[in-house]
């Protein structure tokens, strides 16, 4: 009997220490299990959380998903590119061309031709295309040679808030290329340089007038908003 003790205490002595050594472990692999698992939890409920944005006119709102909860971004306006400007104004002709008689008192050079000159006399060459200074619409127009202003044409505008009226005298016989009430835009051809009504050989005459009646000096006019011939 005293040969067995000491292997009978020897076998449970192993016993005990492996039970003991599975115990200890226990704690140490849910704490890993917990290491790898939880980022893993937290990922996939990132995934089922998108991020969502929201538009209003010219306002976005973003809503940002973030471990689990939104966060509201600071409204963002978007900048407008549309841009508030005049109407453009340009010479009758795309190319700086001959004054011959410019605004204001003058000796009459026909027999009924005024004394004070109303306008500009520009001399581009007879046939030269005459080209509207804005848009605006057709006031008047006379496509026959029955003096005065000869075949000629009126245009209504309205520039920085006025209405502004322009005229183009003297044109060709038959070169008339708009009709009363048409709307014109600027740069579009109203006939061609000539020699009808009370001239003196080719050349636009050509006025401004404030208010539709007022004539003003039409160079100092056209160079403020045109810029020099």
């Amino acid at each position: 009997m005293r040969t067995r003790r000491p292997g009978a205490f020897a076998f449970l002595a192993m016993v005990f220490a492996a039970l003991l050594t599975t115990v200890l472990a226990i704690p140490a692999q849910a704490v890993e299990r917990e290491t790898v698992t939880g980022p893993a939890v937290n990922a996939a409920a990132s995934e089922a959380d998108p991020v969502q944005s929201l538009t209003a006119g010219n306002v976005i709102v973003a809503a940002i998903a973030r471990d689990g909860y939104s966060v509201e971004q600071a409204p963002v306006a978007v900048a407008s590119t549309a841009a508030s400007t005049g109407p453009a104004v340009q010479w009758p002709f795309p190319t700086a061309v001959r004054l011959s008689d410019r605004f204001g008192p003058r000796d009459s050079p026909c027999a009924g031709c005024s004394s004070f000159h109303k306008g500009l006399d520009l001399l581009p060459g007879e046939g030269t295309p005459v080209h509207a200074i804005a848009d605006g619409v057709v006031r008047e127009v006379s496509a026959y040679d029955d003096g005065g202003l000869g075949v000629h044409v009126v245009l209504d505008h309205t520039i920085d808030g006025q209405l502004v009226s322009s005229v183009y005298a003297h044109f060709q016989a038959g070169s008339l290329a708009v009709a009363v009430g048409q709307a014109v835009s600027v740069g579009d051809q109203l006939g061609a340089v000539g020699n009808t009504g009370q001239s003196t050989g080719p050349h636009l005459h050509f006025e401004i007038l404030l208010d539709g009646v007022t004539p003003t000096d039409p160079f100092a006019w056209l160079t403020e908003r045109a810029g020099p011939q």
